[in-house]
């Protein structure tokens, strides 16, 4: 992914994470049901871990593409293991 890319999709995830807590801050505000509440706080927490794991991705494969040491087949298996990893994290 293009670093400009990820940075407009990262901002836009962090504006969409800056909303969600609003209307957290609203509902408690508003004195509504606890269970609604943290149903939403898990909803902001797994939008911030796949912020964290998008640019845990993007980093790790910048670093392996710009390895000037490996060959195609290294690099190709070192993305697989990269992305096996980043699977395995996600929950």
């Amino acid at each position: 992914m293009s670093e400009s890319l990820l940075r407009t999709e990262t901002l836009n995830r962090l504006r969409n994470v800056r909303g969600h807590i609003a209307g957290i801050e609203k509902m408690v505000d508003e004195q509504q049901d606890c269970g609604n509440i943290l149903i939403q706080l898990s909803a902001v927490r797994s939008s911030i871990e796949k912020i964290g794991l998008t640019l845990l991705e993007n980093s790790a494969m910048d670093f392996v593409r710009s390895s000037n040491s490996s060959t195609p087949d290294d690099q190709k298996n070192l993305e697989q293991v990269i992305r096996q990893m980043l699977t395995f994290l996600k929950r």
